[in-house]
């Protein structure tokens, strides 16, 4: 069975060096045998919320279980434990999965 996965960045955050982040998500997705099913590009010139809601809506709508980032700091205050409600967060530069543990306390591992 094949996992399928979202890619998420925002070229703002990466600078001139988005393709190799878009890069080691894919590379990240492959080591793990994951499917990135699209890449979501956040645009910060969206209202506050905007881009995170979106991301949201992507995730649920495909269905995925995984959100994979180049870094945290690609996310504002509150955006991770906002999205893992509905996917694990996955930062592509540690490893670094936050997820919801079974106590309900949000949590990476």
């Amino acid at each position: 069975m094949t996992t399928y996965v979202v890619g998420f960045l925002r070229k703002d955050i990466s600078g001139e060096s988005w393709a190799a982040d878009q890069d080691n998500i894919h590379a990240l997705a492959a080591q793990y045998g994951w499917s990135i099913v699209l890449l979501y590009y956040g645009d910060s010139d969206r209202p506050g919320g905007a881009v995170i809601n979106r991301l949201m809506n992507l995730a649920y709508n495909e269905g995925v279980n995984e959100i994979i980032a180049p870094s945290a700091t690609h996310f504002d205050d509150g955006d991770i434990s906002a999205l893992i409600k509905f996917a694990d967060v996955i930062c592509a530069d540690t490893g670094v999965r936050y997820t919801i543990p079974l106590d309900g306390d949000p949590a990476d591992s």
